[in-house]
């Protein structure tokens, strides 16, 4: 009888500590630099910057993502490395982007006058903590200024 109530209370210890982990805070984009400027394909390198509001550490497994300019697509982002993520802690993600420049033009007097462009993130990420991985859906929006003029090196 003794041994039953141990395995309940156990039971009962696991599930209470293996919560659902909550969704990332996406907080902007930061530190954007132009690697590759050609008339095709360009390369932007960026931090994408996040807030983790859990109160456990994560790993990132994969991430893939549509990155949307002012409702239009602008790349696709995939990121397949070991991250680990801090406990209730900022972080943030390096991003290679590959951008075709017609996709740069759509959006050039914004860029070239440096107004606020409506940022969208829309995808998948796989999260696990020890041996529990968990595929959760992205979904972000800010509003920011993308100055690409400081961003060439």
């Amino acid at each position: 009888m003794r041994l039953y109530k141990l395995v309940i209370l156990m039971n009962v210890l696991l599930a209470l500590s293996c919560s659902e982990p909550k969704p990332f805070v996406f907080k902007g984009v930061q530190s954007i630099t132009i690697e590759k400027a050609s008339w095709g394909k360009n390369i932007f390198k960026a931090d994408f910057v996040y807030d983790n509001p859990n109160t456990f550490s994560l790993t990132l497994k994969n991430l893939e993502a549509d990155i949307f300019i002012n409702d239009r697509l602008f790349t696709h982002y995939k990121l397949d490395t070991l991250f680990v993520i801090p406990a209730q802690a900022s972080f943030k993600l390096p991003a290679t982007m590959q951008v075709e420049l017609t996709d740069i033009l759509k959006n050039s007097v914004d860029i070239l006058f440096n107004r606020p462009m409506k940022i969208n993130v829309k995808g998948i990420s796989t999260l696990s903590k020890g041996m529990f991985s968990k595929t959760i859906p992205i979904e972000f929006e800010t509003t920011q200024k993308l100055n690409l003029a400081s961003a060439i090196k």
